[in-house]
């Protein structure tokens, strides 16, 4: 999948130049298991388009599964869960 989104960014998908604006959030941390570690983190992307125009693109929060590998905290599992289920049609950049 993460090539079919990087094959529509560069070729297949033509539209308006915009930027977009990540805010994460402070985690909120969970349970411990024995071997990881559960965290939710909120988000909030915001698009700008080349006008100066700021939509509120998408919110939702990050579930996290963070495993401590010889010292080393990695992630196990993200899931993206957005608060809205309406999304535009041309998302292709991973949130």
């Amino acid at each position: 999948m993460l090539q079919d989104r990087v094959t529509a960014l560069r070729t297949a998908n033509i539209y308006e130049r915009q930027s977009y604006r990540h805010i994460i959030g402070l985690p909120l941390i969970g349970a411990n298991g024995a071997d990881s570690i559960a965290a939710e983190t909120p988000f909030l992307v915001a698009r700008i388009m080349r006008d100066g125009r700021t939509d509120l693109f998408v919110t939702g929060v990050y579930l996290d599964r963070i495993r401590n590998e010889a010292g080393s905290l990695r992630f196990a599992e993200r899931l993206v869960v957005c608060d809205s289920s309406h999304f535009d049609t041309l998302l292709a950049i991973p949130l």
